[in-house]
């Protein structure tokens, strides 16, 4: 019945996918439509549900071939609509189905009750091994997290869910077209993007008021094994997966399972899947990007292809996606080619899955964005520069403005090369690689095992032009040296940071359920155990002057170097006490022992204490570089080794209370699961949960201080009314040694990290979809869908180096609003199109607090708020016009081409201008 043609989701979605998408469904008719949409929230079987479709499809057939006069005519019209599909039929459709008595032209069909929102899809068609299915259909509505993460880190519907979860399923990244895969996450509640590159590989998602920089303070997952470089070394994030070979998006805020980083929460991609229909999905998208003030617009450019094909018990996933995008500034270009392979293996109690991804990204990027330089003793701003007529032209014409700011709005906007055409040298190189073998035994329908084996590698170099300086001009080939402990750097070279992330391990968890507890009560018990082992190697140099470093380039003079080393051991203890039919309580306890050590070879002092710029390189006397400038800073290479055990307790404890609901039979086939299934359509969840977030500790002081937190969250979810979801939830938080980039780099370009004493972030988080159609039963589905996010982060305890305090400061990095609002229409002709509204509020990047235009230099201040427009349309062509399904579709982000600063991370970043991209989609 599916055919080959379906681009928006799975075939086994098809009888109840989402409202209105010709994409993924028939037309509905009267009859057909109960049977496939009751009830709202799971319960019954999928297969059931589509041997019903199945069931009225042939009987229409038969009805319609038979002769006999009882038959009225009103079906013998409807023979054309098997053949093609009924997407090519008008939306006005005859009532196929009715008695012979007097029909109107056009009957609204049944309303459907279920819509896939954020907290609830479709339960899928279940492809794992025989014996497994108990456990699948157990965890599709469960309280806790399923402890197989290949079918996800939360329940497939959350209403039922003990944490705040979010779920963004594949044929709503579809209908969406997003350029990069953090445009997804815009629309989940609790979270904050803020990237500083055009399609999202640098991290920048932030989660109930963390900071986004980086990603550094979430748990970022691919099929539930970690992305974060070194989770327990540096855990920031540096790749993401592109979107198109994504089958959801999870996210949860509070979670025992799945730790560290769990004061704020997790972000799991789920790739595509071994085991699943049969598909061939081709695509291509391209168009431009707008660089107000650089002159004209930069191209950009997407291409992705997957096979997913299965044997009997034996089944493939093989995918490649490729970019070439335009990025923020005029001189970045963002490329990579990404590959995706799995294969997988089931018998009757097991199942396998190895997976493994490789990305190669090659960008014109670096971190150096506009700032002014700052002058010692009261000497002139570089905003006062074009009255120095000994600077070049292209100099002294840069900043006619007084402050950072204005010259950025008036003068730079998205133009880098005005004000450092070196950059153009500038390159970022990254080769993510990835593997992990997962293992599912099913002992019996209660009793399951998940064992994990994993391999992650990051190089990740960088090479940059030092001090903006362009290396192609440089009038010397001198090279940098060491006078004694002091570095002398020669203007014209550049630096080279290489830094390489490696880390393996492995899992092991099991589940117990419906084990009786005590007085008659059940509860499913889950426990694990996790050992990893992270290196990461650091090292920063600079090259001769003049030469233009290139990837692969390791020869120069070293500044920075250390080498770090970690292993920690992890197990947690979980369990779903079954209070009531309605209430489960969920309490459980984290363990973690992490067992570190670095060995520093070379360190560079801080920035303003050991920099100075020289207008002749001229020191005791001695001229070094005939009378040019040059930088020269002091550095400690001693050979230094330091180490550190920590252990952490980690208690929590939550739970889900269906307000009121409805009894339907057990979803399971074979034996029951328990005595009846119970589906609430309004849950109130909340929790509490102790997390550890580690820090980074490339530089600050060692051993870094623990960022311990106390985590609550109350909240409440319905899908009660048809046509009405919503999710809603408070929280705060009390985090000690609150890790922060601080105001100040080194010399050799590393980050500063400082800690503030204490920190209380407080607010609410929620979510609402309103679907017309319900109401109406129009072939239309004019919705509304929005999000909104209020994080007050404030210092509860802290003071400045110089001992002033900084109690009631905000914290910095994290906007106190944010906003996804969008409204648009869906029809089961075939199309859809929506426009959003995108809100990021203002926020600071420093703990002082420092106002707009308060840094003279400019990196440190306030980031101003910002609206965004955004749009896209598609449209499912027939598939007797290919004879596979074919999707094109059109999308387009700032659309008003706002001028706007989106990060001030090392100076000031514009955000990207306007991007418009159009494609097309096949699948066979």
């Amino acid at each position: 019945m599916c055919g080959g043609a379906l681009a928006l989701g799975i075939c086994a979605f098809l009888p109840a996918e989402a409202v209105g998408q010709a994409t993924e469904n028939e037309v509905i008719s009267e009859e057909t439509a109960p049977a496939v949409t009751a009830p709202a929230v799971g319960g019954e079987p999928p297969a059931d549900a589509t041997l019903e479709l199945e069931g009225d499809v042939p009987a229409v057939e038969i009805i319609q071939s038979q002769p006999e006069p009882e038959q009225p005519p009103e079906p013998v019209q409807a023979e054309a609509r098997p053949e093609p599909r009924p997407v090519s039929v008008p939306a006005p459709q005859p009532v196929a189905y009715e008695p012979p008595s007097a029909q109107p032209a056009f009957e609204p069909i049944e309303p459907e009750e279920f819509f896939p929102t954020l907290i609830t899809q479709q339960q899928p068609e279940y492809y794992g091994p025989a014996a497994g299915e108990a456990n699948f259909e157990r965890t599709w509505n469960g309280a806790e997290s399923p402890i197989n993460p290949n079918n996800g880190i939360a329940p497939g519907n959350l209403q039922n869910f003990s944490e705040a979860g979010s779920r963004v399923t594949r044929q709503q990244i579809n209908e969406q077209d997003p350029l990069s895969t953090n445009d997804i996450l815009q629309r989940v509640p609790g979270l904050t993007i803020v990237n500083d590159d055009g399609i999202g590989n640098q991290g920048g998602i932030g989660i109930r008021g963390s900071n986004p920089r980086r990603s550094r303070k979430i748990l970022v997952m691919e099929d539930g094994q970690s992305i974060n470089m070194s989770l327990y070394i540096d855990p920031s994030v540096h790749y993401v997966p592109p979107p198109d070979r994504i089958e959801a998006v999870e996210v949860i805020k509070g979670s025992i399972i799945y730790a560290p980083n769990n004061n704020f929460g997790a972000v799991n991609f789920r790739n595509l899947q071994p085991f699943g229909p049969d598909e061939f999905v081709m695509s291509g998208e391209g168009g431009a990007v707008a660089l107000n003030g650089a002159g004209g617009d930069g191209g950009a450019g997407k291409w992705h292809v997957h096979n997913r094909k299965t044997w009997e018990n034996w089944g493939t996933v093989v995918s490649y996606t490729g970019a070439d995008v335009q990025g923020t500034w005029d001189t970045e270009r963002l490329t990579y080619n990404d590959f995706y392979a799995a294969v997988g293996w089931k018998d009757t109690n097991a199942d396998f899955v190895f997976s493994g991804s490789y990305m190669r990204q090659r960008d014109k990027y670096d971190e150096a964005n506009l700032e002014f330089e700052e002058e010692e003793d009261g000497e002139e701003e570089e905003g006062d520069l074009e009255e120095d007529e000994e600077l070049e032209e292209e100099e002294a014409t840069v900043f006619r403005s007084d402050t950072v700011e204005q010259a950025f709005f008036r003068e730079i906007k998205h133009c880098k090369s005005c004000f450092n055409p070196g950059s153009r040298f500038s390159t970022y190189n990254a080769d993510p690689f990835r593997l992990q073998g997962t293992l599912n035994y099913y002992f019996d329908e209660d009793t399951s095992s998940n064992t994990r084996v994993y391999y992650y590698h990051h190089r990740r170099d960088r090479y940059q032009n030092f001090e903006g300086a362009d290396p192609s001009q440089a009038e010397g080939n001198f090279a940098p040296f060491l006078l004694g402990d002091d570095v002398i750097i020669p203007e014209g070279v550049m630096l080279g940071r290489l830094r390489t992330y490696q880390h393996v391990g492995g899992e092991q968890r099991f589940e117990l359920a419906n084990r009786e507890l005590i007085a008659g009560l059940n509860q499913d018990f889950q426990f694990g155990a996790r050992y990893e082992h992270h290196t990461f190697a650091n090292r920063n140099f600079f090259g001769r002057q003049g030469e233009i470093l290139e990837d692969g380039d390791d020869r120069g003079l070293t500044v920075f170097d250390s080498e770090h080393e970690a292993d920690a051991v992890s197990a947690y203890a979980q369990t779903v006490i079954k209070a009531t039919p309605a209430i489960d309580i969920v309490p459980g306890i984290r363990f973690e022992h992490i067992s570190s050590k670095v060995r520093q070879l070379s360190s560079s002092e801080e920035e303003g204490e050991g920099e100075r710029e020289l207008e002749e390189c001229e020191i005791d006397g001695q001229d070094f570089f005939n009378e040019g400038e040059c930088v020269v800073f002091e550095i400690n290479p001693n050979d230094q080794n330091f180490n550190y055990d920590k252990t952490y307790w980690l208690p929590g404890i939550s739970f889900s209370w269906g307000l009121f609901g409805k009894q339907v039979a057990p979803v399971y086939d074979g034996k029951s699961l328990q005595d009846y299934e119970t589906v609430y359509h309004t849950t109130m969840y909340g929790g509490y949960n102790r997390g550890v977030t580690i820090p980074v500790q490339r530089e600050g002081p060692f051993p870094p201080k623990d960022e311990l937190g106390d985590n609550f969250q109350l909240g409440v979810r319905s899908t009660g009314v048809k046509g009405v979801t919503f999710d809603m939830a408070g929280f705060f938080k009390s985090i000690e040694n609150y890790q922060v980039r601080g105001s100040s780099t080194t010399t050799s370009g590393l980050n500063v990290y400082t800690n503030i004493d204490q920190v209380e972030i407080s607010g609410v988080e929620m979510y609402g979809r309103l679907d017309s159609r319900p109401f109406t039963g129009w072939n239309l589905n004019p919705y509304f869908e929005g999000t909104f996010t209020y994080s007050n982060g404030v210092v509860t305890e802290g003071v400045l180096p110089g001992g002033e305090s900084i109690v009631g400061n905000r914290i910095p990095f994290a906007p106190r609003e944010v906003a996804y609002l969008t409204t648009g229409i869906e029809s089961t002709a075939g199309w859809n199109a929506s426009v959003s509204f995108v809100y990021r509020g203002e926020f600071y990047t420093d703990e002082e607090n420092t106002p707009f235009g308060g840094d003279p230099s400019g990196e440190d201040g306030l980031v101003p708020s910002v609206w965004l427009l955004n749009a896209r349309a598609n449209y499912t062509i027939p598939t007797d016009v290919f004879g596979s399904e074919m999707v094109v579709f059109v999308s387009g982000e700032n659309l008003t081409d706002k001028l706007y600063i989106t990060d001030r991370e090392d100076g000031i970043k514009p955000g990207l201008g306007r991007s418009v991209m159009a494609g097309a989609r096949v699948k066979w």
